[in-house]
């Protein structure tokens, strides 16, 4: 039983760092194509790229910080953290579609709720890299504590999730196109 228990852990493991790739490569996706961010939210380029680098910094932060203490705070305590700040960052992105999209917003009444949307996309962008970053942090240590004797293949398995998921999400969102254009949510 053991054994299919660690299994289990593994592919939400390998399901985490999927999950991670796929937030990674749609934001980048939603940043940089004129049509999505920049059309709903009003960015310019400089705008669109300090938002991707908002989910960048607190990614290696996480990593670090958590790093330090997982063994100390337990790592279903660190997943759940992760699942929180991808929850949380889901709420923040809607709210800022909430709040460019209310009835009759025009001339400085748009500009203004632009500016309101961007902070609540860069506060959300901030949370979803540390749980991207406590993904990272705790999904290592769980692999290679548990497959002990073949760490490095299983490990190798794991860390296939990423260029995985950056394929797949990109796939994803590039065939979404138009429909993502009228309607990223």
């Amino acid at each position: 039983m053991k054994d299919r228990n660690d299994k289990l852990v593994f592919w939400g493991c390998f399901i985490a760092l999927i999950t991670t790739a796929f937030a990674f490569i749609t934001r980048a996706f939603m940043v940089n194509d004129p049509g999505l961010w920049p059309k709903t939210f009003g960015l310019n380029a400089v705008q669109g790229q300090e938002l991707f680098q908002a989910g960048i910094w607190p990614f290696a932060i996480s990593i670090i910080l958590f790093s330090l203490i997982i063994d100390k705070i337990g790592y279903r305590v660190a997943m759940v953290f992760s699942f929180v700040c991808y929850a949380a960052y889901a709420v923040f992105a809607f709210m800022a579609y909430g709040t460019v999209n209310a009835e009759g917003l025009d001339g400085q009444a748009l500009k203004d709720a632009q500016a309101q949307a961007y902070k609540l996309l860069y506060i959300g962008s901030i949370i979803l890299g540390l749980g991207n970053g406590t993904v990272e942090a705790y999904i290592n240590p769980v692999v290679a504590t548990m497959f002990k004797k073949d760490k490095t293949k299983w490990l190798n398995i794991l860390h296939a999730g990423w260029p995985g998921g950056l394929v797949l999400g990109g796939i994803l969102t590039i065939l979404l196109g138009a429909k993502v254009a009228d309607d990223w949510r």
